[in-house]
């Protein structure tokens, strides 16, 4: 009676295991819906990201370090003005009215864009920076540099080619 108990629930439990992992590999893949095409809107925002020390307690000495986020519009405006004669993208000036948002870190000599959706922009950058996060939730990673004269207009131009690199072939 045992044995056939057990023989008869192996098939239901393999079942349950397919069905479960179909689930899975569609929530996985849900980002991946996302197809890039002539004529979306984008949201840029530009950044710079800087460690800085925080003192916590000043007679222990303890020193906290903290994310200090600048905002980069000189940034900004030349990935805007690389976008806008690439004219494959509209460049959205309210978010709501966007998209996807074009996320750019600005380093000393490299720069990287993300094309994320509102969501991981408003929980990963705005509530809490976590760049792990974005990069996880981008739609697209792109990078320029390292440059050894990097301007931020031979930065741009980089990024942006290397964006429209990686778009797929119609």
């Amino acid at each position: 009676m045992k044995r056939k108990l057990c023989s008869g629930l192996a098939p239901v439990l393999a079942l349950c295991c397919i069905s479960l992992a179909a689930t899975r590999v569609n929530a996985q893949s849900a980002s991946g819906r996302f197809a890039f095409h002539p004529g979306q809107s984008m949201y840029i925002v530009a950044f710079r990201r800087s460690p800085q020390q925080v003192v916590v307690d000043p007679l222990r000495g303890t020193v906290a370090t903290a994310d200090n986020i600048c905002l980069e519009l000189g940034a900004e405006s030349k990935v805007r003005n690389k976008i806008e004669e690439w004219q494959f993208f509209k460049i959205s000036e309210k978010l709501s009215e966007a998209d996807f948002v074009f996320l750019v870190s600005l380093d000393d000599n490299a720069m990287e864009g993300l094309a994320v959706p509102f969501e991981a922009y408003r929980q990963h950058f705005k509530e809490k920076f976590d760049l792990d996060a974005l990069r996880d939730a981008a739609y697209g990673r792109y990078l320029a540099g390292p440059l050894k004269l990097p301007t931020l207009s031979r930065l741009s131009e980089r990024l942006v080619k290397d964006f429209r690199e990686k778009l797929p072939k119609k």
